[in-house]
């Protein structure tokens, strides 16, 4: 297994051998699994998925901050919380480069977006940092289903890890990204997902959204893997 390192042996049932489906065996063990905190079956904040502390409410009160300061509707998805086990997983991904991590919640990911109908475009990374990782962890979570190249990360903005920032510095970042032409005849008009690893403070992903909708999307949703 992908992420104890554990062998797993997949038993072939009769009603898998005559589906005539493709059998995909698992990528980590139930335990493993186990660790990660699903956002999908608890109450969540209704704007960024962020669990519920105060169900007297369904907006935590960042989304009601951001009410004031992004003028347009946006609403994020996130598939599990950002735990001790997800924060692992990312450290092992992301930093570590370990490629081989995105299967584990790559037929997730991509389940979801095929669910939404939409225009799929991802967050993109830094050169810099591609140079160094070798890859976008970000489309590796979407591999399989078609995106959009549109934006792309400032080249004059020094490169600062969002993960190295505190939230203060977070919020105060400028707009990381620029929109790619001609990806404006595709977008225009139409229904967008923003793709993101993990949802933090909501700058990032609503940088991103925010030229979308300059760029002429009718709407634009979030999904990331963490919140």
């Amino acid at each position: 297994m992908l992420l104890c390192q554990a062998p797993l042996s997949t038993a072939l049932t009769l009603e898998k051998i005559f589906s005539f489906q493709k059998v995909r065996p698992p990528r980590a063990c139930a335990k493993c699994l186990s660790q990660f905190k699903p956002l999908l079956d608890c109450q969540t904040c209704r704007v960024c998925g962020r669990r519920a502390v105060d169900l007297s409410d369904d907006t935590c009160l960042d989304c009601h901050k951001w009410r004031q300061q992004f003028p347009y509707p946006f609403v994020n998805q996130a598939l599990f919380e950002y735990n001790a086990a997800m924060k692992d997983f990312m450290k092992q991904y992301k930093f570590l480069g370990d490629y081989r991590l995105r299967a584990v919640f790559n037929q997730l990911v991509t389940a979801r977006l095929k669910q939404s109908g939409r225009l799929i475009v991802t967050v993109p990374i830094h050169p810099n940092t591609f140079e160094e990782r070798g890859f976008n962890q970000v489309l590796g979570l979407c591999e399989g289903v078609q995106t959009v190249s549109c934006l792309k990360t400032c080249q004059i903005t020094k490169h600062t890890r969002q993960s190295e920032k505190d939230r203060a510095a977070r919020l105060q970042t400028a707009q990381p990204f620029e929109f790619v032409e001609p990806a404006g005849s595709l977008i225009r008009g139409k229904a967008i997902i923003i793709v993101d690893d993990v949802y933090t403070t909501g700058t990032t992903i609503r940088h991103a959204a925010s030229l979308l909708y300059q760029a002429g999307a009718n709407s634009v949703t979030g999904l990331t893997l963490a919140r």
